[in-house]
């Protein structure tokens, strides 16, 4: 409770001389620097303290100062709710500051009517130093409106300690602004000095020249608690603020961890070893066909998914983890998809805590869907075997072909009787060379190298038989795909029979420059047996022919080939001569 003025200023000599203006006290200030009375408001009442006044000055002091450093957590709370990077939140921090200062000089030191200290000081810089130009401006207004209000012969000089208060703490923290961190209790020290050596000297505007005495009085315990004070108080703040930008950029990586983790393809998971819980990503269980949190969150639930044949390896070095015998794991496997099928996993994991005795708390780890590249290095490892395969049988099949053109030259070599027949010889051995060379050449073209396209073979082989013998427009020929695929050992015998029995046509179907059309066709037929045909419109058939006592070479060579086949060879005369070829083959679609 604060007491009259005018009663107090009576029972300690205080007197003012009529002639003077009210609020004057005059020479009577002057009694502060000789003698020792010290006015407390705490008890209500006034009293002296003859032994040890200065002790009296620093117990109110620390007694006002320790009320407006409890009243400073306050601003934490507020803080949590409001955050002064908002409007709202400045105003609220503002009227927070400038009520907690009016609360304390309700409870000053009191030097004499109308002259009293507080820690009003202390808490206008920090909230300007902490919050801003906006917030201090509402607290000094506050303050200042109070200090007024009460009025008496240190007004003047009150208002402009608020004000200077105010104004050191914006200019202290536009000079801190770009370090963007809080103030360290070193510069809290520096800035409660400079705060209240200005306080101080602003004492010189004290009426009647009595601030010299004022500040011998009260200067010592002034520059001792009040920067104290400005560090306890600055301290709360700062780890107040410190606690609040933590907790937001924690907030911020949390979403920015969460955002990633739900826009990666990746799978992410987190074990809590020892109560067997899980946390698993979205994409962990997209990748296994799953909506997120449709299988239960368990340590386990992985391992019901686990491919038979994995599951020992892939629990070994999990435990091995667990145990301490490794920090890491990384394990191909394969987990079941919820539509049946089996995904590869790439899984990597590490520890990233163990109990005392090593055991693993928690590991942490990520899945790839590496299923692509498993089917990709599969397809290149059978594709390496067959091109294993294929080299063996280009050796040998070069062997072979070239057995089957020394016999066809030797057998060529028996007719020859004429030099005509010696040019025909060498054409109807290149067109066979060539028979077994385009095989071949389909074969290695494709990405199978173990059966040959017969729609790609048979058109090459055609088309050159074409060019050779000048066919030109006199002779169409149409080949009718079915779709067949033989292996090398029965492509080569097909092409051959198809050069021979094409060729003979060419020749000896359309006698005197007559036009006409020739086909071939292989297709896949009942019982799983394939048939070759090649058929033309030409003169047919001689009436006295007999395949079996035919001495042709050329028709030789195919009874020859199609016993390689293992098949049956028909020949028929229906407008035109006729060629089917029944046989089976081991590839063929």
């Amino acid at each position: 409770m604060r007491c009259s003025g005018n009663a107090n200023a009576m029972r300690h000599g205080w007197t003012r001389d009529p002639g003077r203006p009210k609020d004057w006290i005059g020479a009577d200030y002057r009694k502060l620097t000789t003698s020792p009375p010290i006015v407390s408001a705490w008890n209500g009442d006034y009293y002296k303290f003859m032994l040890d006044p200065t002790a009296r000055i620093f117990i109110d002091l620390l007694m006002n100062l320790t009320l407006l450093v409890a009243l400073s957590i306050l601003s934490g709370f507020i803080e949590r709710r409001l955050p002064s990077t908002g409007k709202a939140g400045v105003v609220m921090q503002g009227v927070l500051f400038g009520l907690t200062a009016v609360f304390g000089m309700m409870r000053p030191l009191v030097l004499a009517p109308g002259l009293f200290f507080d820690g009003r000081s202390v808490m206008v810089s920090l909230c300007a130093l902490f919050f801003g130009p906006v917030a201090a401006g509402i607290s000094v207004l506050l303050v200042a409106a109070y200090r007024a209000a009460i009025g008496g012969a240190g007004t003047v000089t009150g208002i402009l300690v608020i004000a200077s208060s105010a104004g050191i703490g914006i200019a202290a923290r536009s000079l801190s602004k770009p370090r963007a961190e809080p103030p360290s209790s070193s510069h809290l020290f520096v800035f409660g000095i400079v705060v209240h050596l200005a306080m101080l000297a602003l004492m010189s505007t004290l009426p009647g020249g009595t601030g010299l005495g004022v500040v011998m009085r009260i200067g010592l315990p002034v520059l001792i608690l009040y920067p104290l004070a400005t560090i306890l108080a600055g301290k709360i703040l700062s780890d107040q603020a410190e606690s609040h930008r933590m907790l937001a950029a924690l907030s911020k990586s949390e979403e920015r961890f969460k955002l990633s983790m739900d826009a990666t393809s990746d799978g992410l998971w987190d074990l809590d070893v020892s109560s067997g819980t899980a946390y698993y990503n979205p994409a962990y269980f997209r990748i296994l066909g799953y909506e997120p949190g449709e299988f239960p969150s368990s340590g386990l639930s992985w391992q019901e998914r686990l491919y038979p044949d994995d599951r020992e390896l892939v629990l070994a070095a999990n435990n091995a983890c667990i145990d301490g015998e490794s920090d890491f794991i990384e394990n191909e496997y394969r987990l079941r998809h919820k539509n049946g099928q089996w995904r590869w996993i790439l899984a990597r994991a590490k520890c990233i805590a163990r109990s005392p005795t090593g055991r693993a708390l928690r590991i942490v780890g990520t899945h790839v869907d590496i299923t692509e590249r498993k089917e990709a290095e599969e397809r290149l490892r059978r594709n390496l075997a067959e091109k294993e395969i294929l080299l063996k049988e280009i050796h040998h099949r070069v062997k072979n072909n070239l057995t089957v053109v020394s016999s066809l030259l030797n057998l060529q070599a028996d007719t020859i009787t004429s030099p005509e027949q010696a040019v025909a010889a060498f054409q109807n051995s290149r067109d066979r060379i060539f028979a077994i060379s385009m095989a071949h050449e389909v074969l290695y073209q494709a990405s199978d190298f173990t059966n040959v396209d017969m729609n790609d073979y048979l058109k090459l082989l055609i088309r050159q038989l074409s060019i050779a013998y000048d066919s030109g427009d006199r002779i169409r020929f149409s080949l009718d795909d079915g779709g067949v695929r033989l292996s090398v050992s029965s492509a080569i015998p097909c092409g051959l029979i198809i050069n021979e029995l094409v060729t003979n046509a060419i020749k000896y179907a359309f006698p005197d420059g007559r036009s006409g059309k020739i086909n071939v066709a292989l297709h896949a037929v009942e019982g799983g047996s394939l048939e070759l045909r090649v058929a033309d419109d030409g003169i047919g058939l001689p009436v006295d022919f007999d395949s079996e006592d035919s001495d042709s070479l050329g028709l030789t060579l195919v009874r020859l080939l199609v016993e390689q086949l293992h098949g049956e060879l028909l020949i028929s005369d229906s407008g035109g001569a006729v060629f089917r070829v029944s046989f089976i083959d081991a590839v063929s679609t």
